[in-house]
């Protein structure tokens, strides 16, 4: 033989071959430890993020882990004072979807550019990278920024015409169980008393 194998492909240039291949993997591999070193530094400090809203009035104050989990609420001590329930729990509404969106978005544009994987190359007969990783979030987080504009135009919105307090009716003092809604007997509609 002549040092050349059925293939017509000599030793030498199958050895060359051969350990340009292995400089592409151990390439790959340094590539690969990395990036996976500075993904779980960047998991490490974005575990240790909060992010804190308030409402332009003061009344309602948020802060949110970095995935938007809530992490603390406060209400001022004159929030049940200036404002009807409604309003009040529209804004501490309001203001967790910003504070939530605030994290999400931060977290996924620090993330972003460590899922590039444009420069990492195709080898045959291996799934790509790029078809395996989502471009963008599962779900869109909220727009801290329509929040907030939410929030301030409903704050100037003219009242909508609600009525006063739901009307209670106390029940009759009596022994028995039940009885029709109209107590005053003007107009019994049957039932025991």
């Amino acid at each position: 033989m002549s040092g050349r194998d059925d293939y017509g492909v000599g030793r030498e240039d199958l050895a060359s071959r051969n350990a340009a291949l292995r400089d592409q993997i151990d390439s790959m591999l340094s590539d690969l430890r990395r990036r996976t070193a500075e993904i779980q530094q960047k998991q490490a400090e974005a575990a240790q993020q909060t992010y804190e809203v308030a409402s332009d009035d003061g009344m309602v104050t948020v802060r949110v882990d970095a995935t938007g989990t809530v992490q603390d609420l406060q209400l001022s001590s004159k929030a049940f004072e200036r404002t009807t329930p409604d309003k009040l729990a529209r804004t501490i509404t309001s203001v967790l979807r910003e504070a939530a969106g605030t994290a999400q978005r931060t977290l996924q544009s620090e993330f972003a550019p460590m899922a590039d994987t444009s420069n990492v190359p195709e080898i045959p007969g291996i799934p790509s990278l790029q078809g395996l990783l989502r471009s963008g979030p599962l779900v869109e987080p909220p727009d801290p920024a329509a929040e907030r504009a939410q929030r301030r135009s409903d704050e100037t919105a003219a009242p909508t015409g609600r009525q006063g307090p739901p009307q209670v009716r106390n029940r009759p003092s009596s022994d028995d169980e039940w009885d029709d809604w109209d107590w005053d007997g003007t107009n019994r509609r049957g039932g025991r008393r």
